[in-house]
């Protein structure tokens, strides 16, 4: 039997944060920047203030609006053939995405990140069972045009894997550009078969942007999926309570999903969370937190009870080593995002909250994910599993299961996982390997996988790339 979903809260707090939500987002509402998004919703009979910006959504409207969002939807590889379907019941994992420095492997020192280590990071995706997505890892440090930064990311992910591309961007015309280069590397049709998800982040309080509501109305248009990401800070720019901080990210979460599905009905898209808690000690924001984890089982608890599609971030941490920390914190939040049901997890292959990525950290976070994932695997109890007649016929005479049938087709099962980048095995042969520690053996592997040639990208699709990203340079 699968291990079952966490719950944190009772029905009778899930009603009073869909109270709460339902209240705010009827009369206080959201600002919405973008003249374009206020006049589409207007027309669709939505209560604008003009002079104020203020959009509100009234009580049946709001819940008629959410009723829309599909509950699952099918995502594809660059070649156009179906990877999964997203909310289905097993939770889809994604590394990357969005940081900005690199931990060299060569020198172990944190530097600015390049598009080369944006090649070798997808290379090594590519391969990996357990990543199933891949978010564009950071913001590459050495290209001509910094407002371009995320195509040249883009463009080096399409070209070295084929796995479907998951991007966020706060601008309109970097948005369109990203869609472009999805199109245009594209084997499907990207209007009807998702290869990429879009991610959009209202700005907390209550306040949306206008290069993003723009670029939410641009999503649409190209049937891009949305995942509408608030990123409220507790004690900052959302209440310091985590009761607070969930009801603030809620609000933000089902605004954005409205608008959504009041331009296109049943347009695909994610109910998303990625709340920081705040050390008012140092006013560090904190992604890692053991309370960041507890509402990852609690976002997870408020999706299902609107029947949405789920996304939050983890694997997380705050520490900027490799260290126990960074494990405990990854593991921990890896499995509550599992645990909570959770759809799509993003954030393999980053540390130092959000901060950097490294080779290294990717295998780990991808060894990690394979353990929360055999852990919500559970196991078979059945007349085979238990093997009543074989412990009868062995019985208690000293006898050895280990030349049984039984052992032997088990052993080729999957019933345990076998590690890529643990220490196992006696002190004397782990000394005489060089007594490897976890991250000498992810890098070793990291170094095999990047070595991999990439799986190629057709000639004529590979060009108009170069051309999305000559044409935004101008």
């Amino acid at each position: 039997m699968q291990l079952e979903f966490l719950s944190i809260l009772s029905s009778a707090e899930l009603q009073q944060i869909e109270d709460a939500t339902e209240h705010i987002l009827s009369k206080t509402g959201v600002k919405v920047l973008s003249a374009r998004m206020r006049a589409l919703l207007k027309k669709k009979g939505v209560p604008v203030d003009e002079d104020q910006q203020i959009v509100r959504f009234p009580d049946r409207l709001l819940i008629e609006m959410i009723a829309e969002v599909p509950e699952s939807f099918e995502v594809f590889s660059r070649e156009g053939e179906m990877c999964f379907e997203l909310a289905d019941g097993t939770p889809r994992v994604a590394a990357g995405h969005n940081a900005v420095f690199w931990v060299d492997s060569d020198r172990g020192e944190t530097r600015p990140s390049t598009c080369a280590d944006v090649e070798a990071f997808t290379r090594i995706c590519e391969q990996l069972p357990n990543i199933d997505m891949i978010g564009i890892p950071v913001m590459p440090q050495d290209v001509p045009n910094s407002r371009a930064s995320l195509l040249y990311a883009l463009k080096a992910v399409i070209e070295n894997s084929r796995k479907p591309v998951f991007f966020s961007t706060d601008n309109a015309a970097v948005n369109n550009a990203c869609i472009d280069m999805l199109r245009g590397a594209f084997a499907g049709d990207l209007q009807s078969q998702p290869y990429g998800i879009c991610q959009l982040s209202p700005t907390s309080p209550l306040y949306w942007e206008e290069g993003v509501t723009d670029a939410m109305i641009d999503a649409i248009d190209a049937g891009v999926p949305i995942a509408v990401l608030p990123e409220p800070n507790a004690g900052v720019s959302a209440p310091f309570t985590l009761a607070g901080l969930l009801t603030l990210n809620n609000i933000e979460c089902l605004s954005g999903l409205a608008m959504i599905q009041l331009l296109s009905p049943g347009h695909p898209c994610l109910y998303a969370n990625s709340w920081t808690t705040t050390d008012m000690r140092t006013g560090a924001a904190l992604v890692g937190s053991i309370e960041t984890t507890i509402l990852r089982v609690a976002g997870g608890q408020l999706a299902a009870y609107y029947s949405l599609p789920c996304h939050t971030t983890a694997p997380n941490s705050d520490n900027h080593a490799h260290d126990e920390q960074n494990a405990w914190e990854k593991t921990l939040s890896q499995f509550c995002a599992m645990a909570g049901g959770n759809d799509l997890i993003v954030n393999c292959g980053m540390f130092a909250t959000g901060m950097t990525c490294s080779h290294e950290q990717l295998i780990m976070d991808e060894e990690i994910t394979a353990l929360c994932r055999r852990l919500m695997r559970g196991f078979e109890v059945n007349r085979e599993t238990v093997a009543r007649g074989l412990i009868e016929q062995i019985g208690p005479q000293g006898g050895t299961y280990l030349t049984t049938d039984h052992t032997l087709e088990w052993l080729r099962s999957d019933e345990y996982h076998t590690p890529s980048v643990a220490v196992r095995g006696p002190y004397a042969s782990w000394q005489a390997a060089g007594a490897p520690d976890s991250y000498t053996l992810a890098r070793e592997r990291a170094r095999e996988l990047m070595a991999i040639e990439p799986p190629p990208l057709a000639r004529d699709r590979a060009a108009h790339l170069q051309r999305i990203i000559s044409d935004f340079n101008g």
